[in-house]
Order: structure tokens, then C-alpha cells, then sequence
């Protein structure tokens, strides 16, 4: 389908409300309903938004609906247009334009929702918390508090938090019983860096999370900049 279009893949695609709500949002994935989509709308690279009519969401619905055959795997997009119905814009945002801020309001609400709970500063940086234990604030003092260690083998992903308050509840509720002492840091990344992570939520909607992988690891520490800063410290102590 992708080759018969002439498609290239975004870099992020989803389903909207008219007014800008999102209901579905793919970040480099969800392939098939997306260039199903674009086949209906005729797009085929950049960025752009769609609205939808009723019969090319039953249309795309029908060319994508034999992946179902795959009962292993969910498929969360084809439940999302059946949810729609026909009241929808469908919206791709190019690899060029994912750390950028593009005028279509569609297209910015879809990015918007991606970056969701960030503290994104005026100086190009954007402001993170982690908690961590004792182990990893002796490792990070070894590095002049400028860069994060590596990930050990059972730990594939690094996880910055997007508040001081959800970091102060790991620190004092997670690290506090599992070593004794737990630690609210804080620093600062380059923006362009921290939007190549999308907003996760791990378990509340104030819980929210960017998720590095351990092999980009040295990338994001060299998009650090200033100090990492010891901005709590909590104890079984009291």
C-alpha cells in the first residue's frame, strides 16, 4: 500500500476531534490504518491535516481490518476509527517538522499532546526530575554531576520525570524503603533533545514520564545542560 501511494512514513500520525481533541496518536508506528488513511486523503509526505468523511473512515477501516486475523497483538487504531465514526481529521507530522512547532492547528495539537506536562523554558532548555538512590548520586558525583551513568543490563530504559512532585513521591516512597535514602534531582536538556521522547504515562495522570532508551543514553547526556542538582533528599532516619 505504501509503495502503490508513493508514501513516506511520518514521524507521527493520529486521529482527532474537530475542535482539536486527540484521540489516537502514533509515534513512528501504527503503519498500515495510517497509510489506509492516507490513501483515502491523498497524502502522501510533510505535514497536513484531514478531515474525514464517514465512508473514508469505512473505506480504511475495511483495507486495514485483515491485520485482525493477528489476534496476538491489539489494534488499538481500528478500534479508534470505529469509535470515531465520521466526525474526525486524520493528521501526519513529517520527521522535519516532529521537534518543530508547525502552524496547523491540527498538526499542533497532535504535537502538543505528545509533549504534555513539560516545563519547556524560553532559554531552549527543557526542565527534568529524577529520583535516585544513593548508588546512582555516588556515580553521578564521580561525573561532576553532568552526566547520567549507564544503564545496567536489566535496565533498557532511562526514566526522567516531567514534575518535582511526582519525583519526590519515588524518592520518598520508593527509594527511601529500597536503600534508605532517596533524592529529588533536577536538570535541564536541550528541548530539540527531550521532544524526540513523547510524554509517557506510567499508571496517573500526573505520573508522567520520557522514556531513553540505554543505548541513546549518551546522547541525552550530552544534550545536558549546566549541573544536575540535588534539590531534596529523603531518609528512613526521618
Amino acid at each position: 500500500m505504501e509503495v502503490a501511494l508513493g508514501w513516506e512514513r511520518p514521524a507521527v500520525w493520529g486521529l482527532l476531534t474537530p475542535d482539536g481533541g486527540v484521540v489516537r496518536a502514533n509515534v513512528r508506528g501504527g503503519y498500515l490504518p495510517g497509510v489506509a488513511l492516507a490513501g483515502e486523503v491523498g497524502h502522501r509526505t510533510g505535514s497536513a491535516a484531514y478531515p474525514l468523511t464517514a465512508e473514508q473512515i469505512a473505506r480504511a477501516i475495511a483495507a486495514a481490518a485483515p491485520a485482525e486475523a493477528c489476534a496476538e497483538v491489539e489494534h488499538p487504531n481500528l478500534a479508534a476509527l470505529r469509535l470515531v465514526g465520521g466526525d474526525a481529521v486524520v493528521v501526519f507530522v513529517a520527521e522535519s517538522d516532529f521537534l518543530g512547532d508547525p502552524p496547523d492547528a491540527h498538526v499542533a495539537a497532535l504535537l502538543a499532546e505528545l509533549r504534555r506536562g513539560r516545563q519547556e523554558n524560553a532559554d531552549g532548555t527543557t526542565t527534568l526530575w529524577r529520583p535516585t538512590g544513593p548508588d546512582e548520586l555516588a556515580q553521578l558525583r564521580l561525573d561532576g554531576f553532568r552526566a547520567w551513568p549507564p544503564r545496567l543490563a536489566e535496565q533498557p530504559i532511562f526514566y526522567p520525570v516531567l514534575s518535582e512532585e511526582y519525583a519526590t513521591t519515588i524518592a520518598r516512597d520508593w527509594n527511601v524503603p529500597a536503600s534508605g535514602t532517596g533524592y529529588v534531582t533536577r536538570f535541564r536538556v536541550a528541548t530539540p533533545t527531550a521532544r524526540r521522547y513523547p510524554t509517557q504515562v506510567a499508571g496517573g495522570p500526573g505520573h508522567l514520564e520520557l522514556w531513553v532508551p540505554a543505548e541513546e543514553l549518551d546522547a541525552f547526556n550530552a544534550a545536558i545542560v549546566g549541573e544536575i542538582e540535588v534539590v531534596a533528599e529523603f531518609s528512613d532516619r526521618g
